[in-house]
């Protein structure tokens, strides 16, 4: 266990303030996916991890707020964000179901890497309450990312084996 003199409570308030952030685009992006998914066996999964991730956001921001987080006082979002997300949904159009899976492992492999980073530090700091927590932000993480794994295989098997009529021109 590390000793820690002082605990940056700012610093720590600024960083979840970021994760607020990415938990409202991750919230976003379930709910979008749960409303049209990349394929319609991953609707039920992403209705999943809309109602997952709306307490995930309710848990980071209830950390947020030990350490000194207010929204009042937030200076994170506005047309900065909007932008970013823009720029994501315009990068993703013409994107096939595969890649739309693989683009949402990539934003929950950076969650659980976040998570995984503050449970340990919150462990450390003695701040057995936050840890906690997380933990459980952190297991149902990992278990949606395993899912949407098993559904990015299952796309990619089906690309694969599937039969291309334009390739094949006997089969017409």
């Amino acid at each position: 266990m590390t000793t820690v003199s002082t605990v940056n409570r700012t610093w720590i308030a600024t960083e979840f303030s970021k994760g607020i952030d990415a938990e409202h685009a991750l919230l976003d992006e379930a709910k979008a996916r749960s409303q049209a998914p990349p394929d319609p066996a991953l609707g039920v999964l992403y209705h999943e991890i809309a109602a997952a991730d709306e307490r995930h956001l309710m848990i980071v921001e209830t950390i947020a707020t030990r350490y000194g987080y207010t929204p009042s006082r937030s200076v994170t979002g506005g047309i900065g964000e909007t932008l970013g997300r823009l720029r994501e949904k315009v990068s993703e159009m013409g994107c096939s179901g595969h890649q739309r899976v693989a683009h949402d492992l990539v934003a929950k492999a950076n969650a659980i890497h976040w998570c995984t980073a503050w449970v340990q530090t919150f462990q450390s700091l003695g701040d057995a309450e936050s840890a906690r927590e997380l933990a459980v932000v952190l297991t149902e993480d990992n278990a949606h990312r395993d899912a949407l794994q098993e559904g990015l295989n299952r796309l990619v098997l089906q690309g694969a084996t599937a039969e291309d009529p334009a390739a094949n021109p006997k089969s017409t």
